[in-house]
């Protein structure tokens, strides 16, 4: 038997002369493992808010995004973009752009982060597991270019889930100071539909700003022939990602940033940490 158990179980059971001593230690013990017990339910607790968090941002958020150390935009017909995306631990990825603008419908104005996104965000991420509504995902047809908005914006702009009349998208003209005589002419006009269907992260900083719609429209609205805000990746199953992530930083170098679904909501996550 440990030698400190075995005392500590002389101490505690053995006959004394004075009684008091017995029970100041029992008191003393079981203090102890009240206070324990309630510093496992705590910390279980927060583990299980900071699961329920990452799980939320999973649906949205890629594994890996890459985006530039300095500016905003980055050709995504580099060499080194064009080389990642052919990496063998690359399962899926998407090029994007996120910029903000300004959208109208009927009278109901909001500031919004328009994203644009390939085909296969789909594969990229679990959005179809936030999607509420009777249409689909959809981006584009032959005709119009879809919006999929966030659940809380909808809610400001009066749309519904699917509104008659399209949604006014405005952005400011790309190098071009804002005429105050004429405002409007420094600002190009598009127009986006509903498919059906919105999203809800259940973090404001999503269902309240974002809007999903396609790259080309993106590209049209904001004047980007081959510039992208960020490159996202989705890792095959099985992968190392910090490891990759290390070594697609060292091949990328001080231009760009690689980032983990930590790290891309490095706030939220510290909070939680403290």
């Amino acid at each position: 038997m440990n030698l400190s158990l075995y005392i500590a179980k002389r101490y505690l059971f053995s006959k004394k002369s004075h009684n008091a001593i017995n029970i100041i230690s029992g008191i003393s013990a079981c203090g102890v493992a009240f206070a324990t017990l309630a510093l496992v339910c705590t910390l279980s607790v927060f583990n299980g808010f900071q699961e329920l968090v990452a799980g939320l941002f999973t649906a949205f958020d890629p594994e890996l995004k890459i985006t530039a150390t300095q500016g905003k935009r980055f050709n995504s017909q580099d060499s080194l973009i064009l080389q990642i995306r052919n990496i063998p631990e690359v399962e899926v990825s998407t090029l994007s752009i996120e910029e903000n603008a300004l959208i109208q419908y009927k009278g109901r104005q909001a500031v919004v982060t328009i994203k644009g996104i390939e085909d296969n965000f789909q594969q990229l991420t679990q959005i179809d597991s936030i999607l509420y509504g009777y249409g689909k995902f959809m981006l584009y047809d032959e005709i119009v270019d879809y919006g999929i908005f966030g659940m809380q914006l909808t809610s400001t702009l009066g749309t519904g889930l699917r509104p008659i009349d399209p949604i006014e998208v405005y952005a400011p003209k790309r190098g071009q100071a804002v005429n105050m005589a004429n405002p409007t002419n420094s600002f190009k006009k598009d127009y986006l539909f509903s498919p059906g269907v919105v999203f809800a992260v259940n973090q404001e900083k999503y269902d309240g700003t974002y809007v999903l719609t396609s790259l080309d429209f993106a590209r049209r609205l904001f004047d980007c022939n081959t510039e992208i805000t960020s490159l996202e990746v989705k890792l095959k199953e099985g992968t190392n990602i910090e490891q990759v992530q290390r070594e697609i930083q060292e091949l990328l170098g001080g231009d760009y940033r690689v980032q983990n679904r930590y790290e891309q909501q490095a706030d939220v996550f510290r909070i939680m940490e403290i």
